[in-house]
């Protein structure tokens, strides 16, 4: 008797958090909450009655409360980033959901409902036909005795390993997918702007050069805004009405992607101006008719004038008068300019229209004048005809000061000269600024297409990762069996996270160019290629030559400093060169939340990159999430990235999140399986699951000296 108490004594173990679990879990197990009905229905949701969905909704409630609450009871005291995930609770819920008929979930296939988000991206799960119907491999082998625990032992697998280490899930947290799914899709909505097209006869392709919208908010070129403005334009049949091409040639400029060639309308001439106005698009749409009429909003922009040798242009668009008013008497369609001024300024850089010096006017120029003119121009435009004409006097001086401010007297030099070539020359010709009311629809503008891009994904199966006993070993190791799988698979996920993260730094090496400033990015990894330019930077930082410190108590300092700047300066370019603000506040309806930069490094360097008495460490624009791996491909290395930590983050995956693990439940099969001439006792799972990146923005500095900067021999000084 007491050699049995001593024997049972000594193979007492303390128990651990996962056999914990797993007699927790067994009473709600046993509770009869999942059965075998349970798992057929979940399997074949389309066909079920009110009643069989409702003890399902409760089953599955039933479950996750009591995985999220024996989790807590385990882990009372764990920070608010090491509380379970929904991801965890989801992939122990499902897997325990599935268990109850083991051999129906290896092989039934169903379709399951899209999941979605208010992120504009959504996960959709793919069905391919057939795609599991492999996974039933062995499945003569299986065994209910041995697999009596499979559920508690599935729930217990799938909690404990949806989850990465705090680098990797930092960087890729946890979602997950049904175990009947071989893959998913991430599917977001675009807003495109672009303009209409013509289809050819000769039947080639015109592309549609869509543009996406958040463009906008760095080019403005992408939204026109201007395409009812009206550029007169010359041609053999008005050049009569502009000013002499002898004296100011036709120009063109580009007016919303549309070249036109246009040249100031002369004083005295009387045109239409809508007629005048019309472009080839507007042509080929069809000529302008009496259902066009000009936008009461008519400006004097420009007023040019030609003094001897010298043309000059002055821009009058923002002074007092010059815009166009109702007639107090006449057709309410004529408006009326009486434009007066004294405020146009010639001085030592006035130039030419060409550009080139002044000729007659030199003297302003080399007596360092401040000469102030006196202009008068008035007419009258008809918005509903377009009958425009504008008449002007002559230019006056109406003052002349020196360069310490002096008025000087007008009619002695040097005033006198500057006075007479002025008065001997006259205004010329003149632009307005003016619209067409388009009341008739004649451009229809840009038009806006939401559209919807999904990107497929099929999660493949892992390797097995087995342990294996003798065929008459009992069920007392189950419990470490699980537990070994559980480590195996933790650090199995954890290391292929920073391997898609060196993979990912290598693919946006290859494929992005920081110099390019074309705005259309390549189309490189995830959805989030849409809504954020492509952005990728790397340093090699030698911190041993960025310090120069004489004081060894500084150093630590001085490192700390050289990285935390290095970083700061990079998070800020990486927000301004990927656009990030303009797509989080399209995706957020306007008003984004702080953005948070991941910072991932070595335990090392870690230490230097919190700022003493800030724990800001990037400034007030930015949160900040700094994790560290023991994994030796990240020795000496930073990556720089954006995520984001909202509610919905182990949910659904958001486009400006820098990536995903995505995991399918496994369930955990206990099976005599024959090898050669043994049997043995194999508890095996087959993990599903792929890493995707959706936001295609890094930064890697791969950092190096920093012992050396620490052991650095300060400089010997000798006293002369």
């Amino acid at each position: 008797m007491i050699q049995n108490r001593l024997t049972n004594k000594a193979k007492r173990q303390a128990p651990t958090q996962l056999g914990r679990m797993v007699n927790q879990l067994s009473e709600v197990i046993h509770s009869g909450l999942l059965t075998r009905e349970v798992t057929q229905a979940t399997l074949a949701l389309e066909g079920l009655q009110d009643q069989q969905r409702h003890q399902l909704d409760t089953a599955y409630t039933e479950l996750t409360t009591s995985v999220e609450s024996i989790y807590d009871q385990l882990f009372p005291n764990t920070a608010g980033k090491d509380k379970i995930t929904v991801a965890q609770i989801e992939a122990g819920s499902i897997a325990g959901m599935l268990a109850g008929d083991f051999r129906s979930a290896m092989s039934h296939k169903v379709d399951m409902p899209v999941i979605g988000t208010e992120n504009m991206a959504v996960v959709q799960p793919t069905g391919l036909a057939d795609a599991m119907s492999q996974r039933a491999f062995g499945l003569e082998a299986y065994d209910e005795r041995e697999n009596r625990n499979a559920t508690i032992y599935s729930i217990a697998y799938n909690v404990f390993s949806a989850r990465q280490d705090e680098f990797g899930e930092t960087f890729f947290p946890t979602l997950v997918i049904t175990p009947d799914q071989v893959g998913f899709g991430v599917s977001v909505n675009l807003m495109m702007v672009y303009d209409g097209v013509e289809r050819k006869i000769t039947g080639s392709f015109e592309d549609f050069k869509k543009k996406n919208i958040i463009r906008a908010v760095t080019d403005p070129t992408v939204l026109r805004k201007e395409q009812t403005r009206i550029v007169p334009v010359v041609r053999a049949q008005s050049v009569d009405k502009f000013v002499d091409s002898a004296i100011i040639p036709a120009a063109p400029i580009v007016l919303e992607g549309e070249t036109i060639n246009t040249a100031p309308i002369a004083f005295g001439k009387k045109v239409d101006l809508l007629g005048l106005s019309q472009t080839d698009t507007l042509l080929a749409a069809g000529v302008m008719d009496q259902t066009d009429s000009i936008d009461p909003s008519v400006q004097l922009r420009d007023v040019y004038a030609k003094i001897g040798d010298d043309v000059l242009r002055f821009k009058t668009k923002e002074l007092p008068l010059a815009n166009f008013t109702y007639a107090t008497q006449n057709n309410y369609r004529v408006q009326n300019l009486n434009f007066t001024t004294t405020s146009v300024l010639l001085n030592k850089d006035t130039k030419n229209l060409d550009g080139s010096a002044l000729v007659d006017l030199a003297g302003i120029v080399t007596g360092d004048l401040i000469v102030r003119l006196e202009l008068q121009v008035s007419g009258s435009i008809n918005i509903e005809t377009g009958e425009t004409n504008l008449i002007a006097g002559r230019p006056a001086v109406y003052s002349i000061r020196n360069a310490v401010g002096d008025e000087l007297d007008l009619t002695v030099a040097p005033a006198k000269a500057i006075v007479d070539a002025v008065a001997a020359g006259e205004l010329i010709g003149y632009d307005l600024f003016a619209y067409r009311t388009n009341m008739n629809r004649r451009q229809r503008g840009q038009l806006i297409d939401v559209t919807k891009y999904t990107q497929l994904y099929n999660v493949p199966l892992r390797a097995p990762i087995t342990t294996i006993h003798p065929i008459n070993t009992d069920g007392q190791t189950d419990a470490s069996d699980v537990q070994a799988l559980i480590t195996t698979t933790r650090i199995r996920t954890s290391n292929e996270a920073v391997a898609t993260l060196l993979n990912t730094a290598e693919i946006l090496r290859e494929y992005v160019d920081s110099r390019d400033v074309t705005g259309v990015g390549p189309d490189v990894l995830g959805v989030g290629r849409f809504f954020v330019r492509p952005t990728f930077f790397h340093e090699a930082l030698d911190v041993n030559a960025s310090i120069d410190s004489i004081k060894s108590h500084e150093r630590a300092e001085d490192i700390q400093a050289v990285l935390v700047n290095k970083i700061r300066d990079y998070a800020y370019r990486m927000y301004r060169d990927s656009e990030f603000k303009a797509a989080a506040d399209a995706l957020a309806g306007g008003i984004s939340p702080t953005p948070t930069v991941i910072v991932g490094t070595d335990p090392v360097i870690a230490r230097y990159l919190t700022v003493t008495g800030d724990l800001r460490t990037l400034g007030s624009e930015f949160d900040v999430r700094i994790v560290s791996t023991l994994d030796v491909r990240v020795k000496g290395k930073i990556f720089i990235g954006f995520g984001v930590f909202d509610d919905n983050r182990n949910v659904a995956p958001n486009p400006l999140n820098f990536g995903n693990l995505v995991w399918a439940p496994e369930l955990v099969l206990t099976a005599n399986i024959s090898r050669g001439n043994t049997i043995s006792k194999e508890t095996v799972v087959q993990p599903r699951l792929m890493f995707c990146v959706h936001c295609p923005i890094l930064t890697v500095i791969e950092v190096s000296n920093i012992p050396e900067t620490l052991n650095k021999v300060p400089l010997a000084f000798h006293q002369v």
